[in-house]
């Protein structure tokens, strides 16, 4: 069973990692809805299977966040508000985090994805980036105490990636088009 959980975790690495990279939103959110869903098996199967105490609440928080992408991809695809969503989804959050509560560490999923929510439902994907990046260290922090290791490099990397991104995509940008004018 170990090694299911392990492979899952490792396909939400490789999914974690490469949507920042992306320039536009709904390739960014189709390849996280992606990761989501691959990291909610893996707690899934880390709370079922191994018995470990919190992984429930990532897993059901995960599992809702990968139709929640793909409800963002669409409205963003769509030209409609995603503020409905984002309220709806936030609520979903906290309710899913209330319900399967299992101590002080039920807190770190719920407020990463609460930060997540608002972030992916924005259509600039510099701000995307940007409020994305505590959710990143959030993540960590949960993984490594529940010990889902791929999952904690994931989000390492995935922070990585988003500095990365908002150097090349954000930073370099502005500074290309700040020369040109000069």
């Amino acid at each position: 069973m170990e090694f299911l959980v392990r492979i899952f975790g490792i396909i939400g690495l490789i999914l974690c990692i490469i949507p920042f990279q992306f320039k536009k939103h709904k390739h960014i959110v189709l390849c996280k809805m992606v990761s989501e869903i691959s990291f909610a098996v893996q707690y899934f199967l880390l709370g079922g299977f191994m018995g470990v105490a919190g992984a429930f609440t990532g897993a059901w928080i995960d599992l809702v966040s990968g139709l929640r992408n793909f409800l963002f991809y669409k409205f963003v695809e769509k030209k409609w508000s995603t503020t409905p969503v984002i309220i709806v989804f936030a609520l979903v959050v906290i309710a899913l985090g209330v319900t399967s509560w299992s101590g002080w560490l039920s807190l770190l999923p719920i407020l990463a994805k609460l930060l997540t929510t608002v972030s992916y439902g924005m259509k600039n994907e510099r701000l995307l980036r940007l409020i994305t990046l505590p959710s990143c260290i959030l993540w960590v922090a949960y993984n490594c105490y529940i010990g889902t290791w791929e999952a904690a490099i994931a989000d390492c990397l995935a922070l990585i990636s988003i500095l990365i991104a908002m150097y090349k995509f954000d930073y370099k940008k502005k500074a290309t088009s700040e020369m040109e004018e000069a």
